[in-house]
């Protein structure tokens, strides 16, 4: 197995450059969530030139592909690119731009899975690539996992970079839900007492929620905003909304709390007498379960490749991600790459732009590909 790995090590440099100009391509063409339409077919394009059978779109999600290499025969391990931008860069805060590094994760993925197609003459086993869009907003890999893409396969292996290397991740569940108040416009000086003030009920939401966060427990994490408060202070708002973030350190805690908030909001709409809708979102991530034998090999792995000193992953305090739910049906190692010997830039931030696109994610990214395919051998291998 030490000379296959070897040979998957070689495999990839010998792609270096052609990892490098993906990266590159993705992150000057920055493509919002649900929008990936040049980046989706260029990606897919890209394995179709390396031999994959390559299915775009993929089942019904127009920015979505799953690109395959090999006979059937043997395990089957997954990578998953991404490769949405944010929106909301620019010095007029109206640009997308890749400040959580999903360039990064395209050219990587995309670098792993063509080295082990390039010696597949050298094991037995399945390479399979899903290109999953809009991990920013709805969060496709949900959508791929109730629709039976992960059915099959044995791993699933994706990196990202961030503040620590750590094999050990952690993301909290997530949910999100719009509130809507109705009430009743009066002139807010001269009969006030003829309306029903909506915007009185978000901030009703507001303080209940602030007043429960000791009973949350403190595993749970809610933000909030109002996204519409009314038209103008001498009116009384006839009509108010809000978006809530809810996260929890797993499902089960998080539907508890869910619970709680939508009462808060019917317990609001009581007092005020306005009325109250509730939507809640689409898809629900989940926290990530980790596979101990796959974490040992990616482990085992980054060492050789000079990345040592682990961090533990903080399960307080962390973000949400879709391959939550993907590790709820097989096993998935997400492994972080730190980046502050580059800057001290956050994911997200607008100075993380910068890191996305240099030489030093550039050096991190062939560690990844290196890692991931070294670790679907060990697979593929069991």
């Amino acid at each position: 197995m030490e000379e296959v790995k070897k040979a998957v090590c070689k495999a990839e440099d010998n792609i270096g450059k052609w990892a490098e100009d993906i990266s590159d391509y993705i992150f000057n063409n920055p493509e919002v969530s649900d929008e990936e339409y040049k980046s989706s077919a260029y990606l897919a394009g890209k394995l179709r030139e390396r031999g994959f059978k390559v299915t775009y779109p993929y089942l019904g999600i127009e920015t979505s592909f799953r690109a395959e290499y090999g006979n059937g025969e043997g395990r089957t391990v997954a990578f998953l690119a991404e490769y949405d931008a944010l929106p909301g860069y620019g010095e007029n805060h109206d640009q997308p731009a890749h400040a959580c590094g999903h360039n990064w994760i395209a050219g990587s993925t995309m670098a792993a899975a063509t080295s082990l197609a390039s010696i597949s003459g050298m094991f037995k086993g399945n390479i399979v690539l899903i290109g999953t869009p809009s991990e920013e907003k709805s969060g496709s890999k949900i959508t791929l996992a109730e629709k039976g893409a992960f059915n099959g396969i044995d791993a699933v292996l994706q990196m990202h970079l961030g503040r620590e290397n750590c094999v050990n991740t952690t993301a909290l569940a997530m949910t999100d839900y719009v509130f809507e108040f109705y009430g009743k416009a009066a002139h807010a000086a001269k009969e006030p007492e003829n309306g029903i003030n909506a915007l009185d009920a978000c901030h009703l939401v507001m303080a209940g929620i602030n007043a429960m966060r000791q009973q949350f427990g403190p595993g749970v994490k809610i933000h909030e905003t109002i996204t519409n408060g009314g038209q103008t202070p001498n009116i009384i708002p006839e009509y108010s909304s809000m978006w809530i973030f809810i996260r929890a350190v797993n499902k089960d805690i998080l539907e508890k709390a869910v619970e709680r908030i939508v009462n808060i909001g019917k317990g609001a709409s009581l007092m005020t007498g306005a009325g109250f809708q509730f939507k809640r979102a689409q898809n629900t991530f989940y926290d990530i379960k980790h596979n101990k034998e796959l974490d040992n090999f990616m482990e085992a792995n980054l060492a050789k490749l000079g990345i040592t000193g682990l961090k533990e992953g903080d399960k307080y305090n962390c973000e949400s991600t879709d391959i939550g739910n993907v590790s709820y049906i097989c096993p998935t190692c997400y492994t972080t790459l730190g980046t502050t010997h580059i800057s001290d830039a956050g994911v997200h931030e607008q100075g993380f732009i910068e890191v996305a696109g240099s030489g030093g994610a550039k050096k991190l990214l062939h560690i990844a590909a290196k890692a991931m395919a070294m670790t679907a051998l060990d697979v593929i291998s069991i």
